[in-house]
């Protein structure tokens, strides 16, 4: 799906999520067929500082704003667009019937914290930086293998 609202297609996407959230924001085409939006941090009185269009699969984004770089504007324009911002990140709302199923997991303590940090929306090496899990034991924890690594290591010491 290319929409986090369950548009067909990104240009319905940048069509009727994008522009309709970016109205306040002066959204409007341009006859080279892309979407220009003044800057959404507040306080910014930039023109035309976020270009948007549909080229493939999914809405795609630039900064020209000469005060704010793609991070900086970000989460403004991510809490403006929600489930339709790039990445998945902003927006998502997390399934209750995931988070029971995932609950209810036969699975390592270490992937089952993997998988929920993956479930708020963190993509995968993002989440494994945050639990602090080595490059070496990154594979163990994705696939599910991290049960008798621990006493190993614990029987190795003894």
């Amino acid at each position: 799906m290319a929409c986090g609202r369950g548009e067909p297609t990104a240009e319905d996407c940048a069509i009727r999520c994008w522009s309709d959230a970016l109205k306040k924001l002066n959204s409007h085409r341009e006859p080279n067929g892309q979407w220009r939006a003044d800057c959404p941090v507040p306080g910014c009185k930039s023109l035309r500082a976020i270009e948007y269009d549909a080229p493939g699969k999914h809405v795609r984004w630039r900064s020209f704003c000469g005060h704010h770089d793609r991070e900086a504007m970000r989460p403004y324009l991510a809490g403006l667009v929600g489930p339709c911002m790039p990445g998945g990140r902003a927006g998502r709302t997390i399934d209750r019937s995931e988070l029971i199923a995932l609950a209810l997991t036969d699975m390592p303590p270490m992937t089952m914290r993997l998988e929920m940090l993956r479930l708020a929306g963190l993509g995968t090496a993002e989440a494994l930086d945050k639990l602090g899990v080595r490059p070496d034991n990154r594979a163990r924890v994705i696939g599910g293998r991290t049960g008798g690594a621990s006493k190993r290591t614990r029987n190795r010491r003894s």
